[in-house]
């Protein structure tokens, strides 16, 4: 049986990146700025990387 994407995942990145921003802003702030921003990108671009990998590997079989 083949698990297919859920199609609301890459919708996840823009809430993942203002959890993680604010996650790192509130508990990781020696890092600063930087630290914030590379929290909310890494976070944001995940659920859309990993959405992309999975239906890519669905429609190879």
């Amino acid at each position: 049986m083949k698990v297919r994407p859920p199609h609301w995942l890459p919708w996840l990145g823009p809430l993942l990146a203002a959890g993680a921003g604010a996650l790192a802003g509130e508990y990781w702030l020696g890092g600063g700025f930087w630290m914030v921003l590379l929290a909310a990108l890494v976070c944001g671009f995940a659920p859309i990387l990993g959405y992309r990998i999975w239906k890519r590997l669905h429609h190879r079989r």
